[in-house]
């Protein structure tokens, strides 16, 4: 989705703005996905775009994933970190999107 700048003055551009999120686009600035990682209770996601702030959101993609609890723990430069629970489970799949906060 393309977002109009603060000094637009093509109305246009707005009106597909706001036609765009009615119809459920995002201005995620990267998606992916992401793996838990077994035996442990954290796991870090590699992540181009992630910063300080940025707020991952992330949806289960398996089985196993959709059992588990996640939680963030922290967005920094590069990645971000999540905890959850240990499972002896190796499918806990999510795809994510990293958003600006």
């Amino acid at each position: 989705m393309n977002v109009p700048g603060q000094n637009e003055k093509d109305l246009s551009l707005f009106a597909r703005a706001i036609g765009e999120l009615a119809r459920g686009a995002t201005n995620a600035i990267s998606a992916n996905t992401f793996t838990l990682a077994n035996g442990v209770s954290r796991t870090t996601v590699p992540c181009e775009n992630g910063g300080s702030g940025a707020l991952p959101r992330w949806v289960p993609i398996t089985e196993s994933a959709s059992k588990a609890t996640v939680w963030l723990i922290s967005a920094d430069r590069r990645s971000f970190t999540v905890g959850h629970n240990l499972d002896a489970a190796t499918d806990r799949t999510f795809r994510y999107e990293m958003r600006r906060a």
